[in-house]
């Protein structure tokens, strides 16, 4: 048997070689174009400012733009579900806030799978919501606005940026606490809540701070709670709603960010390490600040395993309050 001769193996080696080296040198790393975060909320409200915050910073740090799109509609489902569908190769990411978790709870159907659908990236902020109220209603704090409510049962109206959303649930947690009956009134998002707020069409509105600040420093809205375990450093005269007397009223709504399922786990790794970049940089946290957010980010794991937890505890909620979004 003749044995091949070694210039015929190295031949044999190079050309191998030549066929493997362009598919490799086609392999650019990850991010080589932009990438969209879609925000399933509409714009004007926390969500869509946060969104913002982050994918300006999070461009700056990928070395690639990341471009917020809008997708609001039916409490984050329509959004959430483009994301649930979008390829998995670390081109789409969602913004997540409670309605993620809190939707299987309050509808009978929700076409994604929390828990099978995407891959967790990390927690990215907590914060509490503030409960501001028209300056026509006559109440200067939360026990003066629960005096008026049992004596008007059903006259207050509180405004929400849409049925099952986290301001739906704060509001609701308050009807519960306080023993009072308020009535709900939905927004296609917290614009244009906000904007019947002003003209007392409706009387209260559970929100993030930083809406809200410009009405609230201009005396058009009167801020009386903080619905979190502390108060707001940039509202340091609002007590909470637990020293208001509501005694086991803690609600903080919540930031994540998610992929599909099956992004590869070298692609969730650099969103993770990149995110940790963006919430330590201070111009993040200054623009964050009048949240007063925890802007700790977590591993993956720990997200997911929030996640879980949180099913559990809307699924509790919605029990104690009736809340629906149907």
């Amino acid at each position: 048997m003749n044995m091949p001769t070694f210039a015929a193996v190295s031949s044999v080696f190079l050309a191998l070689a030549a066929a493997v080296i362009p598919v490799a040198a086609q392999a650019a790393p990850w991010p080589d174009k932009p990438v969209t975060m879609i925000v399933p909320y509409p714009p004007g409200g926390t969500s869509d400012y946060v969104g913002r915050v982050l994918a300006d910073k999070l461009g700056a740090v990928l070395g690639q733009p990341v471009i917020v799109d809008n997708r609001p509609g039916a409490g984050a489902i329509v959004g959430t579900s483009i994301a649930a569908r979008a390829a998995a190769d670390g081109y789409t990411i969602l913004l997540t806030a409670p309605e993620f978790t809190l939707n299987p709870a309050v509808r009978e159907k929700v076409p994604y799978d929390a828990g099978k659908d995407f891959s967790p990236v990390a927690l990215i902020a907590s914060y509490p919501h503030v409960l501001v109220i028209n300056p026509q209603v006559p109440a200067q704090n939360v026990q003066q606005l629960i005096a008026l409510a049992k004596a008007k049962p059903g006259e207050l109206n509180f405004a929400s940026g849409g049925s099952g959303g986290s301001n739906h649930a704060s509001g609701e947690f308050f009807k519960h606490t306080a023993g009072v009956q308020i009535t709900h009134i939905p927004y296609k998002g917290n614009g244009p809540a906000l904007t019947d707020l002003l003209t007392n069409r409706v009387q209260m509105l559970f929100t993030g701070y930083a809406p809200v600040e410009m009405q609230v420093k201009s005396g058009q809205l009167r801020a009386i709670g903080v619905t979190g375990p502390r108060r707001l450093a940039a509202l340091p005269d609002v007590p909470t709603m637990a020293e208001s007397g509501l005694n086991g009223y803690d609600f903080s709504t919540w930031y994540g960010v998610l992929a599909p399922a099956k992004t590869p786990r070298p692609v969730i790794d650099k969103l993770n390490e990149s995110l940790r970049q963006v919430m330590a940089a201070p111009e993040v946290k200054d623009k964050l600040a009048s949240l007063g957010a925890d802007l700790t980010v977590s591993s993956p794991q720990a997200y997911g395993a929030m996640l879980q937890a949180e099913v559990a505890r809307w699924a509790t909620l919605v029990k104690a309050t009736g809340m629906s979004a149907e």
